[in-house]
């Protein structure tokens, strides 16, 4: 727990104007929030449904450093709702009142479950069907259905306790032939094919490996994005909040593992919101931001990271320049680590940088922006963030990049 709220509160600024609300999707199945407030101030959390305001609970603000007052899985992430809005009203010592919104889009259920079946089996063998909810916040009964060869269809409820997240049906496999399996949940289908007794079995092309990653600034777009790309793509996220390239050496060697283990044909990255802090190179030498020479380290360190993404010719990279922050400071530091980036993807095939800075903030920061015909706010009130509607204008963009040619989300793994 402590270890959550430390993750929040790095998602707090101080660089940030007054007080404000955050949220943070590092806990599976879960949002937690967290109010940037002087010590001793009395938060009170909501969400808004329709046109209700929901009570979730009622945090103090503590003496750290921003100081904020933290609600640790205020609500669990559901199927039917993924935008989730949320509302604060900040009461400090002195008597001075604050309020802030936020809004976040948690994943859908398309890649919540796991259908794991046998591919073959011998006729008469007791058969083992095993779902995996990857969300292991329960709250949901899926449907599990068997359908023997020229059979009917059989479905069963599965239940999913709190806090439980597998559960597994038996069946006899008493017909020669295919039989089919199909895991059915809010509007989802999870599907399998079992050859009982010698049957050919079914071997579908494996969809080809997206992985979305990066610090806080990726949340949301990885959601939107395993929603886009069901059909054409399995999307994993990987997202690790508060950190950054120039924080310390970590993603180094955090990209070569991610590589290793999820073997992507395309990698999505974004990266930004805590960069500008010293780096030591291999020399031994310290850079302090935002120099040309810590700029020149900077470039080296993200071109690695990008040469282990593209695992030797067999993937690709989508690097995404980060929009301009309200903070002049910050600012500074985002153009010159964009630069730094594209001068990082010079002469690897395989990398592109997108710029979201010039989709979203093409004149600088702004809160807002002109899109199909209509003003649509686009940034949290921290400064940093996008909101729902930014995010799904990113993830868009993103997802036409992916199916430009030369195609880097068909075919292949």
């Amino acid at each position: 727990m402590l270890a959550t709220a430390a993750l929040l509160l790095l998602l707090l600024p101080a660089t940030a104007r007054g007080d404000f609300l955050g949220a943070n999707l590092n806990t599976l199945g879960a949002v937690n929030l967290g109010y940037a407030a002087p010590a001793g101030t009395q938060v009170y959390f909501r969400e808004r449904v329709g046109d209700r305001l929901k009570t979730l609970g009622v945090a103090r603000s503590t003496a750290r450093t921003p100081p904020s007052a933290i609600l640790l899985e205020a609500v669990k992430w559901r199927c039917d709702r993924t935008v989730r809005r949320f509302q604060a009203t900040a009461i400090a010592p002195n008597g001075a009142r604050s309020e802030d919104s936020y809004d976040v889009r948690t994943p859908s259920c398309e890649n919540r479950f796991e259908l794991s079946a046998p591919r073959r089996v011998a006729l008469g063998a007791r058969v083992r069907v095993r779902v995996k909810d990857g969300w292991k916040n329960g709250g949901t009964k899926p449907r599990l259905c068997f359908t023997a060869p020229r059979g009917r269809r059989a479905c069963r409820g599965l239940a999913f306790p709190r806090a439980v997240d597998i559960a597994s049906r038996q069946f006899r496999a008493t017909k020669r032939g295919l039989w089919r399996v199909e895991l059915r949940f809010d509007g989802h289908r999870e599907r399998a094919a079992i050859a009982v007794g010698g049957a050919r079995p079914v071997s579908a092309a494996p969809l080809p490996r997206v992985l979305t990653t990066g610090d806080s600034t990726v949340w949301g777009i990885d959601a939107y994005l395993g929603d886009r790309l069901a059909e054409t793509a399995t999307v994993r996220s990987d997202v690790h909040p508060g950190t950054g390239v120039s924080k310390d050496l970590e993603w180094l060697t955090r990209a070569a593992g991610q590589a290793k283990r999820y073997r992507p044909r395309t990698t999505i990255i974004s990266l930004g919101a805590l960069e500008g802090h010293p780096m030591r190179t291999p020399e031994g030498a310290t850079r302090e931001c935002c120099d040309a020479l810590w700029a020149a380290e900077y470039s080296r360190r993200a071109r690695l990271m990008m040469k282990s993404y593209l695992r030797k010719g067999r993937g690709h990279v989508l690097w995404l320049a980060s929009p301009a922050p309200r903070t002049p400071q910050l600012a500074v530091v985002t153009s010159i680590v964009n630069a730094a980036i594209s001068h990082a993807a010079e002469g690897l095939a395989g990398v592109r940088i997108l710029r979201l800075d010039l989709l979203l903030t093409p004149n600088g920061y702004q809160e807002s922006l002109r899109y199909r015909g209509q003003t649509v706010r686009v940034r949290q009130t921290d400064g940093v963030h996008l909101t729902v509607a930014g995010t799904a204008i990113a993830a868009e963009a993103i997802e036409k990049a992916l199916r430009a040619p030369p195609g880097w989300i068909s075919g292949g793994s």
